[in-house]
């Protein structure tokens, strides 16, 4: 008996034929550029942490350029919820939602209450105060402010709720996505003007703050990335041949961000503030580095990941292990700082560069491994956002066996029972 055309809606909805849940290609250029914003995300974190972050003109230079690694994150969430969804005509948003939310809202939960813990009650001499001080770690938790980076956490969470409605936009705009990416930049310009020039009357001022706790400012990077993963081949192949005008479109737009900058100090405006994340004089920079980064990791993926196999494996590596690394890195931040010596902390003794060197290194050190054991205890996917990894080593799959990761968990880890 012959097979029934498929309806008209799952033409409507996809390009191929429907699938359930049909292996992808790996995407190598994705650990890539994972790996590569997660490492400058926890550099900011402690170039900052061991400099002057709000009045020193060049540090603050630095972080204005860097400010698009936060950017990418949220690219490449979309890139990868994408990836992964789109030709999906099972999908249903409570199965989505039951995959994904507990991977992130019982790591951000547990660490949030360990930075509560560790930063705000023992540092202070109050660690005997915490059962009855849980109404001040429900303050921070519900904006993610327990520990300076966990709202990324908060956004995170933000943007798989909203996803179902972010693929339905994107399906049904399927042939309109340049109108539907242009509407998308026309509200990020605005959303970072009102940011950078409104200010808020006082009976709104003490939420409105909290805009970077939401999914708001991010919305056009977390569409782009979405775009992008539709139409990713049409995008590979446009990119050959292209290197020079990035670069040069790359060092443009830096240039532009970097006068602009140095304008605003000149007119008085603090650097930390000057150099601010939402500045909407950043948004081209902010998108031509996305694109070399992107760029790059698909020129390595194409032409020389086979040819360097030991990079290759540390990209994947790196990769694997950066959410986790990223859920605990600020804890020891925070322990290297507290030594102190002459009234400031020990490590800032050392001057620059060599602080922020020895910060870096030892942060990432003590990161991995502690999420090496972490990975390795009943619990993992709690603590981790990961799976538990098995004290021996087993041999490693085929690569044609392998399914892209997403920003948190494998696409085999979703359709299987997570390991506790």
């Amino acid at each position: 008996m012959p097979r029934p055309p498929p309806a008209p809606v799952t033409q409507d909805l996809t390009h191929d034929p429907p699938r359930k849940s049909d292996k992808r290609t790996y995407l190598h250029h994705v650990d890539l550029i994972r790996a590569t914003t997660f490492s400058l995300v926890i550099f900011v974190h402690c170039l900052t942490a061991t400099t002057d972050e709000w009045d020193s003109v060049p540090v603050n230079s630095t972080t204005l350029l860097l400010h698009f690694t936060r950017n990418t994150f949220f690219a490449l969430t979309g890139f990868v919820l994408m990836h992964q969804n789109f030709d999906k005509v099972d999908f249903r948003s409570i199965d989505f939602w039951r995959r994904r939310m507990k991977l992130v809202i019982f790591p951000y939960l547990i660490w949030s209450f360990v930075y509560w813990a560790v930063e705000d009650m023992w540092a202070h001499g109050r660690t005997k105060d915490i059962p009855g001080s849980l109404d001040e770690f429900w303050d921070l938790l519900k904006w993610g402010l327990s520990g300076f980076h966990m709202y990324f956490l908060f956004v995170m969470l933000q943007v798989y709720l909203l996803f179902p409605l972010v693929l339905w936009l994107v399906r049904k705009t399927r042939h309109h996505h340049v109108a539907l990416l242009a509407a998308s930049l026309g509200v990020q310009i605005a959303v970072t003007s009102v940011i950078t020039y409104w200010q808020p009357p006082a009976s709104i001022a003490g939420i409105w703050w909290h805009y970077y706790a939401t999914f708001v400012p991010y919305q056009f990077l977390i569409f782009l990335g979405a775009v992008v993963a539709v139409h990713r081949e049409a995008i590979r192949l446009w990119l050959r041949g292209k290197g020079w005008w990035l670069f040069a479109a790359l060092v443009v737009t830096g240039a532009f961000a970097q006068v602009t900058y140095l304008m605003r100090v000149a007119g008085g405006e603090r650097a930390i503030y000057a150099s601010a994340a939402f500045q909407p004089t950043l948004i081209p920079f902010i998108l031509v580095a996305i694109g070399c980064l992107y760029a790059i990791g698909q020129h390595w993926a194409d032409s020389h990941r086979e040819s360097t196999p030991l990079f290759d494996r540390v990209v994947k590596y790196a990769s694997n292990r950066s959410f986790s690394v990223f859920l605990c890195h600020a804890i020891f931040i925070f322990f290297i700082l507290y030594p102190q010596k002459n009234g400031e902390p020990w490590i800032n003794t050392l001057g620059a560069p060599w602080a922020t060197i020895l910060m870096y290194v030892g942060t990432i050190a003590c990161s991995l491994l502690l999420v090496e054991i972490l990975r390795r205890l009943p619990g993992s996917s709690y603590l981790t956002g990961r799976p538990r990894l098995p004290l021996k080593k087993k041999r490693e799959r085929p690569a044609a066996a392998e399914t892209q990761d997403d920003d948190v968990v494998t696409e085999v880890e979703e359709r299987s029972s997570v390991r506790q």
